[in-house]
């Protein structure tokens, strides 16, 4: 049966229908889709009224099926759908979650009386020109942008508004964040990090730094996903965030290839395993990191308490970078990956759950390449004649069979990260 059609409604002659209750339906064709609208009890009413649907569907100005819905109710609707596409498995919890914060915090307080088709493109841009004059960041207009025109097309697509305002924004009116520089971690601001922060954030902030869990997924951590014995954390869940009276609860993944399986340096197993003698949540289902209550930890408590406060007690927020945010420790182990391991693009992305490789190479391009060229440049150099003086018993450097001094050997140590391609910022 063709979507719009009921089973109830009888066919008085072509797109003409009468219904159950006695009136009449008509139905034409808008953007591709049937449209039934009800008209009345007349048959030459409705005869008129079909014949001026089309005309005005030809013209793209059919009036909007549900003209004094409101933007609340709207967003309700959608909401609901949602949600069932969530259960069934289609859609993820996180989404929902990001596309509330910018309905709560930006368009309901403005849109939420609104007549849906009284919102016109002027109103979308002023919308946009008071974020920005609260000082919200580019990257918070066009999400909150996004979520509304997420809305619009599902209003659009039931009939309830003919012209979607989000589509009539002029290119120059959008927003356009540009691409946060990546900020990766040297060593010594690793070891500053680690010692700023408070000691019941240590190994939260160590286990982000050395796995590059999301935040999310460190947060969603249970005992169980952890084999100590194997040296393997097992991402299986990540923790949804706590809204309107939802407490946190474990979630599906951000995607399929989330789940995977992370490799342990044996130092952090050795952190985790004596994590879990002194805990008093030590069983299968217990959270890895508890609040003193046995519940999960917060994401915004975590992040600014966590790497943010030591950040700014470290002195790593001063200067050319932008401040430390608790992602960055996802980016640095991901420098080490490619820089210090070497690993191949596939592998990194499978530790890492991208989605697919192309959106590890999209975001660390560079590392790769300045990997293979660092060693590439190495490579000539160590083959090149003038690196090969350094091989003769000239005795400029104490000659070939004097051991080397203690400076030396020191100054050694110092330049080996910066041959290897890694910072000791």
């Amino acid at each position: 049966m063709k979507p719009g059609f009921s089973p109830c409604r009888v066919r008085v002659e072509r797109g003409v229908y009468r219904q159950p209750n006695g009136k009449y339906a008509v139905c034409f064709r808008h953007a591709g889709r049937l449209r039934f609208r009800t008209i009345g009890f007349d048959l030459e009413v409705a005869r008129r009224q079909r014949e001026a649907l089309i005309a005005a569907a030809e013209r793209g100005q059919v009036p909007p099926l549900s003209p004094q819905l409101r933007f609340r109710a709207l967003v309700e609707s959608w909401e609901e759908r949602f949600q069932a596409r969530i259960d069934a498995g289609e859609r993820r919890q996180r989404t929902l979650e990001a596309h509330r914060y910018h309905l709560d915090h930006q368009l309901l307080p403005v849109l939420a009386r609104r007549r849906i088709s009284s919102i016109s493109v002027d109103d979308v841009a002023a919308v946009l020109a008071d974020m920005r004059s609260s000082r919200c960041s580019l990257k918070t207009c066009a999400n909150a942008l996004g979520t509304l025109q997420v809305i619009m097309r599902y209003a659009r697509r039931n009939g309830w508004i003919t012209i979607d305002p989000v589509d009539q924004l002029h290119r120059d009116e959008r927003p356009r964040p540009q691409r946060r520089r990546q900020r990766v971690l040297g060593r010594r601001e690793i070891e500053r990090l680690l010692e700023a922060c408070a000691p019941r954030d240590r190994l939260m902030v160590a286990t982000a730094l050395y796995t590059g869990l999301r935040i999310s997924e460190l947060l969603g951590l249970v005992w169980e996903d952890i084999d100590l014995t194997s040296g393997l954390i097992r991402v299986r869940a990540q923790l949804s965030r706590a809204h309107r009276g939802e407490p946190a609860r474990r979630v599906a993944p951000k995607t399929a290839a989330s789940v995977r399986e992370i490799p342990l340096f044996a130092q952090l197993v050795r952190l985790l395993a004596d994590h879990k003698l002194r805990t008093p949540y030590a069983q299968r289902g217990d959270w890895v990191f508890a609040t003193a209550r046995g519940t999960p930890h917060g994401h915004r408590n975590v992040a600014r308490r966590g790497p943010g406060r030591a950040a700014s007690l470290a002195g790593l927020n001063r200067g050319e970078w932008p401040p430390l945010r608790f992602h960055d420790l996802r980016h640095t182990y991901a420098s080490h990956l490619i820089v210090d391991l070497g690993l191949d693009v596939a592998q990194v992305s499978r530790i890492l759950g991208h989605a697919s490789v192309t959106i590890t190479l999209d975001v660390y391009t560079h590392l790769f390449d300045d990997a293979r060229h660092s060693q590439e440049i190495r490579a000539r150099m160590a083959a090149s004649p003038f690196a090969g003086l350094l091989a003769r018993p000239t005795g400029l450097i104490g000659g070939v069979d004097d051991p080397p001094s203690s400076t030396e050997v020191s100054s050694a140590h110092a330049l080996s990260p910066m041959l290897s391609g890694v910072g000791t910022t």
